[in-house]
């Protein structure tokens, strides 16, 4: 008698038709629970001339709420409204009122690609003397 020809052989497999269930389960509540939305938020334009800086890896956030300050190419400081440069004193005093009248100013840096790194930082030393937590660099973002 040959037993080993009388014995089925059984062959171990991976059903995989559950973890596909799974898996496209996973992908349509990931797709139901995203959201599309568009940020559809403008940056005010500048009356001076300035070239922003370039990223590809760029959001544009703008708050309803919010100043700009320009810095140009020599390093003169300027408020989004104001046409003529501001020294730093005088934009501490115009961003104190702004702040005592909202305390929670947003404030956008807007500097041009060739100013110099230490006019930017100088710029932002101020904004955090006076006390301001929401600063945002606002850069330009490159076209692919």
């Amino acid at each position: 008698m040959n037993l080993a020809h009388s014995r089925s052989r059984f062959i171990p497999g991976l059903d995989i038709t559950p973890l596909i269930d799974v898996v496209f389960i996973l992908l349509v509540f990931l797709l139901l629970t995203m959201t599309f939305s568009e940020d559809k938020t403008e940056v005010e334009e500048a009356i001076i001339d300035i070239e922003l800086a370039k990223s590809s890896t760029t959001q544009t956030p703008t708050p309803p709420a919010s100043i700009t300050l320009l810095i140009d190419e020599s390093g003169s400081l300027y408020q989004s409204d104001a046409p003529a440069p501001k020294t730093q004193d005088e934009l501490k005093l115009y961003l104190a009122e702004k702040l005592l009248a909202s305390p929670d100013l947003n404030v956008n840096v807007k500097a041009d690609h060739r100013a110099r790194h230490g006019q930017v930082i100088s710029a932002l030393d101020m904004l955090k003397e006076l006390g301001i937590q929401r600063v945002h660099l606002v850069i330009e973002k490159t076209k692919e």
